[in-house]
């Protein structure tokens, strides 16, 4: 009985976690602009931002993000692989 209200109680924690996403109309998408390059294998581990490599050393990821928390997690990853954060600007969409 315990496992069955562990289960039912782990369902209604991941039922909050979903409602608190918020509706595309309320995420933003943004360009990161970084010193230094890494390939596109690292998309899916910088939250599925898309990575293109630019000729002077530099890289721009750039894709939609849900809140400031995402934000700051990408911005913390930048920072961890030592890269050097030129810019961050909000993109806006013609939705």
């Amino acid at each position: 009985m315990a496992e069955n209200n562990q289960r039912k109680n782990g369902n209604q924690s991941n039922d909050k976690r979903l409602n608190a996403i918020p509706s595309n109309s309320e995420v933003r998408f943004y360009e990161i602009r970084v010193k230094g390059q890494l390939n596109s294998h690292w998309s899916e581990w910088l939250e599925g931002l898309q990575v293109k490599l630019v000729e002077n050393g530099e890289m721009i990821l750039f894709g939609p993000v849900v809140d400031q928390a995402a934000l700051m997690g990408v911005l913390n990853k930048i920072n961890h692989l030592n890269l050097t954060l030129l810019s961050v600007n909000e993109v806006k969409t013609n939705n």
